[in-house]
Order: structure tokens, then sequence, then C-alpha cells
């Protein structure tokens, strides 16, 4: 099935919080799913199995001690996508 998400990835107690943001942005990058990077949190829409993939993998980002990690789904058969969802914005 296929879904959307918001990932925020918000770094605490770094000297380069930009840099962590931007390891998080290249996780997303590098996991083949359909994104849009936005001042607030990246947009994300693929195979739910690999966006739960990609959430853990940003869980499990050691590059430093202390972060929040704030994702929302949206699933269902009458799910709109992305683009459906900005189209009449853009």
């Amino acid at each position: 099935m296929t879904i959307s998400a918001q990932i925020q990835f918000i770094p605490l107690h770094s000297d380069s919080p930009m840099d962590r943001v931007d390891e998080a942005i290249a996780i997303i990058q590098a996991s083949g799913v359909r994104y849009s990077v936005g001042p607030f949190g990246t947009s994300v829409e693929g195979e739910q199995g690999v966006i739960n993939e990609l959430v853990l993998e940003l869980q499990n980002l050691k590059t430093t001690p202390e972060f929040l990690l704030n994702v929302q789904y949206h699933l269902g058969e009458n799910r709109l996508s992305n683009d459906e969802k900005v189209a009449k914005f853009r």
C-alpha cells in the first residue's frame, strides 16, 4: 500500500543542527521514496514498508545524541497523493 508521511527531524544540543538535518534528508533521498523538502519538514510518499524502514533508520541516526522525530502518516484507499494535495497552490 502506498502511503504519505510528513517527517520532521529536529536535532537538539547540536553545534551544527543544519548539518544533522542535512544528514536526515540524505537518508530520505537515498531511500528511493518520492519526497519534497519543506522549511518545517519533508513530505514523503511510497510503499508503507519502505516508509516504516525509513523512519526506523532516522530513529537510529547516531550523529546527534538527542533529537525530536515527528512523523505524521496519511494512509487509506481514499488518500490523496502529495501532489494532489497541493496542486491548486502550485
